[in-house]
């Protein structure tokens, strides 16, 4: 018998399926890895965008803490023209006629009487009006007000009262206003007197530039009155009545805060 001349097929090394256990494990733990190692490295990013958003946050919140209002004055002339533009702080010595136009207002608001029909424009008056004192001079508008006689709801019941600013002039100086004004009262009844008075007061004032909207809106040029004292010095009573129980006229009121006059 010959023997075949094909050559037998060599047979595997018993180690061979332990190789292919190796190579799947190999596979496994380096498919898994990278996984993993992509993990890590998403979770580094995150937390460096988390450190980024926190920073940027905390810089917004000092930012908005720390703003304020930059007020400006604009200055025009009798033909509406601008003369003068600047910040508050730029402006350390505004015009004299600025200061004059709004201690005007003050004593407007402060004095005018409304009819009690008009009680919330009478509380709007005396709230823009204090807007231009300062505590040193609050306690003695309050102490004022207090007294029935003085007290604005009280007389709109029997009166109104116009207020007309004659004179603002600073004294050489200074922080001392020399203001002058009359008083017009009518008496709400049918055929009362009507009763003018004059009046003449000193305030001494002074400059803080406001730092809010609200602030802004009510008293721009940052003035605020720190004393005042006020006398009447006429009188004229019509002779429309005899009798008009109007209210009496207070000679002098006065008070001293801690500004210099």
């Amino acid at each position: 018998m010959m023997a075949s001349s094909h050559p037998l097929p060599k047979p595997e090394p018993r180690h061979a399926p332990a190789n292919h256990i190796i190579a799947a494990r190999n596979e496994f733990a380096n498919l898994f890895g990278d996984l993993a190692k992509g993990k890590r490295n998403w979770q580094a990013i995150a937390f460096l965008l988390a450190g980024v958003l926190g920073i940027v946050t905390l810089a917004y919140v000092r930012l908005a803490s720390s703003s304020r209002v930059v007020p400006y004055i604009v200055e025009v002339d009798k033909l509406r023209q601008i003369t003068a533009v600047g910040t508050v702080e730029q402006m350390a010595a505004p015009d004299q006629r600025l200061i004059a136009s709004q201690l005007a207002q003050f004593l407007r608001a402060i004095r005018t009487v409304l009819p009690a029909a008009a009680a919330a424009g009478q509380a709007e008056m005396i709230r823009r009006g204090y807007a231009f004192v300062a505590p040193e001079a609050a306690g003695f508008l309050n102490d004022y007000f207090a007294s029935p006689r003085n007290d604005p709801r009280a007389l709109g019941t029997r009166l109104t009262r116009q207020v007309d600013v004659t004179g603002v002039l600073r004294l050489p100086n200074s922080d001392v206003w020399r203001l002058q004004w009359t008083e017009v009262e009518r008496s709400t009844q049918p055929g009362g007197a009507v009763r003018t008075t004059a009046w003449e007061g000193y305030a001494t004032v002074k400059l803080v530039p406001p730092a809010t909207v609200d602030a802004i809106q009510d008293n721009p040029l940052g003035l605020f009155v720190t004393t005042i004292n006020w006398t009447q010095v006429g009188e004229n009573i019509s002779d429309m009545a005899d009798s008009s129980g109007g209210e009496p006229a207070p000679k002098t009121d006065s008070t001293h805060g801690s500004g210099d006059h």
